[in-house]
């Protein structure tokens, strides 16, 4: 691949990061605010004063979301007592996914000025040479940049979910959500 097909794939990756990051990630937080309001019992103390004002606070998100519909009913609501949920981990998944892309994306991006700068700090010194120096195609022939996979972003794919899992139950389990 040479660097100007590399600079159009970084785009691209970028893009599709982006756009399979944001949906992912609102649903995600759809799904867990359902999931807080599905899980409302009826508790004594101050636990039923949390949970009144999580339900009030839920509500009024809701309410002023109203551009986000069709996630509120199409979000998938996790039972985390209970169920395997393997749609909403799915969609989990997906925020993880779409950062890697964009992670992905980036470095190429970084790679490709590298080169394009490179080049033409290469091209004044090829026109210092007169005649025997070398043409920007043939320079820009010599170069492959090689393809870039997303699993090799281990930190957004592989670390970072599951800190952000093992932290939310955690806070789950604080909060009496989860028994």
């Amino acid at each position: 691949m040479t660097y100007q097909q590399a600079g159009r794939v970084a785009i691209v990756k970028r893009i599709a990061g982006w756009i399979i990051f944001i949906p992912a990630l609102i649903s995600t937080l759809i799904s867990l605010l359902g999931f807080l309001e599905k899980s409302r019992e009826q508790r004594d103390g101050i636990n039923a004063v949390m949970q009144d004002f999580a339900h009030v606070m839920i509500d009024m998100i809701r309410f002023n979301t109203g551009f986000l519909s069709g996630f509120w009913s199409h979000s998938p609501v996790p039972d985390f007592n209970h169920h395997s949920n393997i749609l909403f981990w799915v969609i989990y998944a997906l925020i993880f996914v779409g950062l890697a892309l964009q992670a992905s994306g980036a470095r190429m991006a970084r790679q490709t000025r590298f080169l394009r700068e490179s080049i033409e700090d290469q091209m004044i010194l090829e026109n210092a040479r007169g005649a025997e120096g070398q043409s920007r195609d043939q320079l820009e022939a010599k170069i492959v940049v090689p393809r870039h996979t997303i699993f090799l972003q281990f930190f957004p794919l592989y670390i970072l979910p599951v800190i952000i899992v093992i932290a939310g139950y955690f806070v789950l389990k604080l909060a009496g959500f989860i028994y």
